[in-house]
């Protein structure tokens, strides 16, 4: 059983004219699944918000996939080994399921592994390597700081950009690849990421296989048009031919020099990449990656659908009974109409927009903690929201409640009597 993630992979190579026999060796997926795949009327996979109900995923569960490292480990060890006795080695380990799941697994595994992907067999446009990374730097004026960064690389061209980030945090993420993408001049089909700790909310142990997407992250690379992959690097997954782009970082930019302070470093990172890009050809492919993208690569890249300014993390929220909606310690108000009501906040670079059925309210976003954004229009008192639909807003909401829920009763009431006479 294949996660809808993964689905939506293949319907986009599928679209972008790429062979079945070449989508399974790049997914793991068998062409048997692909054809079915391709004959699927549905549209690309969809996300849905945290808390809605699941429902049922296409596909019959296959008992065999958890036994995949297995699988590879014996190939590697015995590349002519039988697939009979392959699944003979698999009953022991205690597998009961069909023996044309073992064939269907064995069967791309042996091609990757007998013959490993070179650069050569990488497509224009076919997929890029994403990654976060930290390096502990020594000023040269003295101190020593944690320089955090976001690295892209495209794998055909091995064209590569590389930005200083805050955090490690989804938001960085996606908002770092449109902008990656928007400077090389286009997006691949598929976006693979290296040790993706923030975005993957649940992998299996063994074999750190991705079971759970982060819902934000999903959401975003549903919109950006991109298949996603994981790579855990410490672990041994021929999937693709990978290496750990953060370390290649490292050893050629960081190991040999000196910074004076951050702006410096800034000013020989963007020289490094100019060097490695326009003027130095790379190893794998003995050409500059500049030419090599330009005269092939940018001609199959998609065009990005959104700048880093357009995306908005959707979050689902609830209006609480002081009419405030609360993100990161954070606190927006919304009229009084929805109070209690469920909510969908859009969390932009600058600014704030939470709508709630035909509501809709905008904020300037904080960047504090703790802080409140009030706006004019949700200060006036709304009699009419006290008649049959809600109680009247104060502004001393808070200190009602805080009173407790007899007392804020009461408290409300004589304020009605009020207001009535």
């Amino acid at each position: 059983m294949y996660a809808e993630s993964k689905r939506n992979e293949v319907r986009l190579l599928l679209a972008a004219g790429v062979l079945q026999q070449r989508i399974a060796e790049l997914t793991g997926v068998s062409v048997r699944t692909i054809s079915r795949i391709a004959q699927e009327r549905s549209g690309p996979a969809t996300t849905s918000p945290v808390g809605a109900p699941r429902r049922a995923r296409p596909g019959r569960p296959s008992g065999v996939a958890r036994y995949q490292d297995a699988v590879a480990a014996m190939l590697r060890d015995e590349p002519k080994l039988k697939s009979v006795e392959v699944l003979r080695r698999l009953r022991e380990r205690g597998y009961t399921g069909g023996k044309s799941a073992v064939y269907d697994l064995v069967k791309p595994l042996r091609a990757r592994i007998g013959r490993p992907i070179r650069q050569s067999e990488s497509v224009p446009g076919e997929f890029s390597q994403h990654g976060f990374g930290q390096v502990s730097v020594e000023w040269t004026g003295g101190g020593r700081s944690r320089v955090k960064l976001f690295a892209t690389r495209l794998r055909f061209s091995r064209y590569v950009v590389i930005t200083r980030v805050t955090d490690h945090r989804v938001e960085t993420l996606v908002r770092a690849v449109a902008a990656h993408f928007l400077q090389i001049g286009g997006q691949p089909l598929v976006a693979v990421f290296d040790r993706p700790r923030s975005i993957v909310a649940k992998s299996d142990p063994q074999t750190g296989e991705v079971l759970a997407w982060n819902p934000t992250f999903a959401e975003v690379m549903v919109r950006l048009g991109l298949a996603v992959e994981a790579s855990w690097l410490y672990r041994s997954r021929p999937k693709r031919s990978l290496e750990n782009l953060m370390g290649w970082v490292r050893r050629s930019f960081f190991r040999a020099r000196q910074f004076r302070d951050a702006d410096d470093l800034q000013i020989q990172l963007q020289a490094w990449q100019e060097e490695v890009n326009e003027r130095r050809p790379a190893r794998a492919t003995g050409r500059i990656p500049g030419e090599l993208l330009r005269g092939e690569e940018l001609l199959r890249l998609r065009p990005v659908k959104l700048a880093p300014e357009q995306i908005d993390l959707r979050y689902p929220v609830r209006v609480d009974p002081t009419g405030m909606v609360t993100h990161e310690t954070n606190r927006y108000s919304m009229p009084a109409e929805v109070l209690g009501h469920s909510a969908t906040l859009h969390l932009y670079r600058d600014r704030v927009v939470i709508e709630a059925g035909s509501h809709r309210a905008e904020h300037p976003r904080l960047s504090g903690c703790n802080e409140t954004s009030i706006l004019a229009a949700h200060r006036v008192r709304l009699p009419a929201a006290g008649h049959g639909k809600h109680e009247v807003v104060h502004p001393n909401s808070e200190q009602r409640l805080e009173l407790g829920r007899d007392a804020k009763r009461v408290l409300t009431d004589v304020e009605r009597v009020g207001v009535r006479q």
